[in-house]
């Protein structure tokens, strides 16, 4: 990787104060009894938060599954899953196994995991195989991460896609896609479980929310894969937000924009799903090049949203003159293009990352085109995200001629410091060997951008970022660029951190039983 930003040291330490819990011994009078549960009663109503953080503890998961949509969802493009259980991570002694595997179908393929830093692919050039999950057990749950990646290099059907593998869940915002003549976009539901799920996937427009029977109630079979394509429901719409509810049963949600000028693509690209609805979000991952910057922000109240926007930069942050302010009518969507808002060359805009401030919870997106002067050639999307403390990795990353890699990562409130390493990917089972890591530091209001440089005779790669000691939030997104002479091909989105722990509330004693 090169990397020429000095490295700053960043300290800060953090003290937790928690109340003692009163020994006490049987009252020997009733009146001494009654003194004891009113004085216990007003230090617990003191003490809310400290009495709620006293029943939680983190501990490491025992069980991950990433879902990964395709291949064989509809796309064109030739398809390759990769996963690896990053090592260094709590709970990752003793026992345990992991892997990828196809769900059942007419075809099927796996690719095994049996340490921590191993990592393994299942490959779909040519053929359509059954939706793909990523699975981790006992001590290789923590850690795991798993990407989809899809190229095609030429041709009519040319383009490069990619996504992360996400857990199921009940609850999904994507926001991006539309329906105008030659553009396609498929929102892809898989359901992980034996048993059905019942799914919503409510539709949003620049005129609010967009009445759309058929997508009401959608039957999802267990362990299979149902596609809703955008112009069969909604023809003609420009813009568009999904909220996927399923109503019952856990799904894997995925949403997949094609754009085509005759029967040549011109921007291909998986969007990414966007943070909860909250007042305050960030749209990391603004890349570089010519082209312009489309903005959509959903105000997911009753309410318009005033929203307030401060652009994260290179040089610092600020305020931009234009587009400083939107008004987002509630349940619609609202599209702006940022471009003249961002930092910029006669080359193009440069990397940034936005902040956008609330009145009311929203989610956004971006959509990025990048072409010569009135020509698009590819298109890319980032998502709304809310930043993070703990590590965070994106497998898969390719390693190929006229190809690179580069990482953004944005301090969007304190300094960051961050040491990058990076897994190689040489084929067969080997357990990767960790590159020596680089560390980068990003002021507080800033964004700092590095280029992967991978070892020689390597295939791809899971990119690794771990924050140091006393280091703030951040956010982070890549951007891979396969240069050609048909138009640069791009893609990227940004980075999550690592499932790791998961909450387990701890038993405390109920002081009502105990005076009885």
């Amino acid at each position: 990787m090169s990397e020429e930003l000095p490295i700053e040291e960043s300290k800060s330490s953090t003290i937790l104060v928690r109340p003692a819990h009163p020994r006490w011994q049987a009252p020997v009078v009733v009146i001494a009894v009654i003194g004891l549960v009113v004085g216990l009663g007003q230090l617990i109503q003191a003490q809310p938060a400290a009495q709620e953080e006293s029943t939680v503890a983190a501990e490491p998961i025992r069980s991950s599954v990433l879902l990964c949509p395709e291949p064989g969802a509809g796309g064109n493009l030739g398809v390759r899953v990769t996963g690896a259980v990053i090592p260094g991570q709590p709970g990752q002694g003793g026992d345990g196994e992991a892997g990828l595997r196809t769900l059942p179908g007419a075809e099927s393929a796996s690719s095994n995991i049996t340490r921590p830093g191993e990592q393994g692919q299942i490959e779909a050039f040519g053929s359509k195989l059954p939706a793909i999950e990523a699975y981790g057990e006992g001590s290789l749950a923590p850690g795991l991460v798993a990407d989809q990646w899809g190229r095609s290099p030429s041709g009519r059907s040319r383009g490069l896609a990619s996504t992360a593998c996400a857990p199921a869940g009940s609850d999904f915002w994507f926001v991006g896609g539309g329906a105008v003549a030659g553009r396609v976009t498929r929102v892809v539901l898989v359901n992980p479980d034996v048993t059905s799920a019942i799914v919503d996937v409510i539709i949003h427009g620049p005129e609010g929310e967009i009445e759309t029977p058929t997508t009401r109630g959608l039957v999802v079979p267990g362990q299979d894969r149902v596609v809703v394509r955008l112009d069969e429901v909604a023809p003609g719409v420009n813009g568009t937000a999904f909220h996927v509810i399923a109503r019952s049963g856990r799904v894997g949600a995925s949403v997949n924009d094609e754009q085509r000028v005759g029967l040549d693509t011109v921007g291909t690209d998986w969007i990414p799903a966007a943070a909860d609805p909250a007042t305050t979000v960030y749209v990391p991952g603004i890349l570089a090049g010519d082209g312009a910057r489309v903005l959509s922000v959903v105000s997911t109240t009753e309410n318009d949203a005033i929203v307030s926007v401060r652009v994260l930069a290179q040089d610092g942050s600020y305020a931009p003159f234009e587009r400083n302010s939107i008004v987002v009518p509630a349940g619609a969507v609202t599209i702006l293009d940022m471009t003249p808002a961002l930092p910029s060359t006669p080359n193009g805009v440069l990397p940034a990352t936005l902040e956008l401030t609330s009145d009311q919870p929203i989610v956004a997106g971006m959509r990025q085109f990048f072409g010569g002067r009135n020509v698009q050639n590819e298109a890319s999307f980032t998502a709304g995200a809310q930043p993070f403390t703990g590590p965070s990795a994106v497998t898969g990353l390719p390693v190929r001629a006229a190809t690179d890699v580069k990482l953004q990562i944005s301090a969007p409130s304190t300094s960051v410091v961050v040491d990058v390493t990076m897994l190689p990917f040489r084929g067969g089972k080997e357990v990767a060997e960790r590159t020596e890591p680089v560390r980068v530091s990003v002021p507080a209001g800033e964004v700092r951008v590095i280029t992967f440089e991978p070892p020689g005779d390597v295939d791809w790669f899971t990119g690794v970022i771990t924050p140091v000691a006393g280091s703030g939030p951040l956010l982070a997104a890549h951007r891979v660029r396969e240069r050609s002479r048909f138009g640069d091909l791009i893609t990227g989105y940004p980075w999550k951190p690592l499932r790791v722990r998961v909450p387990v509330p701890n038993a405390v004693p109920d002081v009502a039983i105990a005076v009885r």
